[in-house]
């Protein structure tokens, strides 16, 4: 079971669903942390297949590191599609 909040140094596996009109192609991510730290993706975005959350849209999952702890911004884009996701970091 993964942690709440995630913790700083220890990748946090997180799958997202992505629903717009022209949903193709791959999202970027972009990790923001407190005090210009900057975060990567340790893998993905991976398209997730069958899920058995019977939602709109496309999910993706992606392997996130935080490199401290604070308050992140994890930035999402895909085509015309933006978005922020602000993450406690512990």
């Amino acid at each position: 079971m993964a942690a709440y909040p995630p913790l700083h140094g220890v990748e946090d596996k997180t799958v997202w669903r992505l629903d717009g009109s022209s949903i193709a192609g791959t999202p970027a991510f972009s990790l923001l942390g407190p005090a210009g730290a900057i975060g990567r993706l340790d893998w993905g975005p991976e398209e997730h297949g069958g899920s058995t959350w019977n939602r709109p849209g496309v999910e993706f999952g992606t392997g996130l590191m935080f490199t401290t702890p604070g308050c992140w911004d994890v930035q999402v884009a895909l085509g015309q599609l933006r978005g922020d996701v602000f993450v406690v970091v512990a």
